[in-house]
């Protein structure tokens, strides 16, 4: 699937959605400050980008988390968004995992996405320090988005098919 956006938005204190948008479906994905859920999405993009052929990332809740796993990593990559109940204790955290979608998706857009949902997620906040205040202490994850950049030319004539929020 090539046409998907992603985003993330700061609801309640402490609480932020992730949402992976498809042209017929959306996957949201509640996560809390207890983690770097962002930073988790943008190393799974920077691990893709660097020739993986898998990663994850991990976006907690409290004792939960949702989990996207990326395999088979070529120019497409097999994605897995996967709730667990419990990934707080090491006896119950990979028990009872629930497929909440699975499917291919294209590594370069995502990839691109992933750098374009930060760089909303900063002209939102104005600043990584407004970030921070508004994510419970978590500090932004400049240094993976400005590698990210760096690894991709970020030139905006590259980009296509930017969704505004």
């Amino acid at each position: 699937m090539d046409e998907f956006f992603l985003r993330w938005r700061i609801g309640s204190p402490g609480s932020a959605t992730f949402s992976l948008d498809f042209p017929q479906e959306a996957v949201e994905v509640h996560t809390t400050y207890v983690g770097d859920g962002l930073g988790s999405v943008l190393q799974a993009a920077l691990d893709l980008q660097g020739g993986s052929s898998s990663a994850i990332a991990f976006l907690p809740a409290e004792p939960g988390g949702t989990c996207l796993f990326f395999a088979g990593a070529d120019s497409l990559v097999y994605l897995q968004v996967v709730d667990f109940d419990d990934m707080s204790s090491e006896a119950g955290r990979w028990g009872g995992g629930r497929l909440r979608w699975n499917g291919h998706v294209s590594v370069e857009r995502f990839v691109r996405q992933t750098v374009t949902m930060a760089e909303h997620v900063l002209v939102k906040y104005k600043n990584a320090a407004a970030y921070s205040a508004a994510w419970g202490g978590v500090l932004f994850p400049d240094d993976k988005l400005r590698l990210l950049r760096d690894r991709i030319g970020d030139d905006a004539s590259q980009r296509r098919g930017v969704k505004p929020e």
